[in-house]
């Protein structure tokens, strides 16, 4: 996989339909699978296939009316 073949933010932003904020807190919660490039501060960006799937799981796991559990400031559930 070439750096090429990542989405950037904006590109997962129009896709998904959310703001960057929105983006970048869900990156930093782990809520939603990406890289950084370089180091821990480097830029973001995502993986086609993992958004796919994170997508998947999303549509299999959501019932409607049920509201998932709260994430604590760690990120778990």
């Amino acid at each position: 996989m070439t750096t090429s073949e990542l989405l950037r933010p904006h590109e997962v932003c129009r896709m998904l339909g959310v703001s960057r904020s929105w983006l970048y807190q869900a990156a930093a919660d782990r809520r939603i699978p990406h890289i950084r490039l370089g180091s821990d501060d480097g830029p973001v960006r995502f993986v086609p296939a993992e958004i796919e799937q994170w997508l998947d799981n999303a549509r299999r796991e959501w019932r409607p009316g049920r509201q998932l559990p709260a994430i604590d400031e760690h990120g778990a559930r």
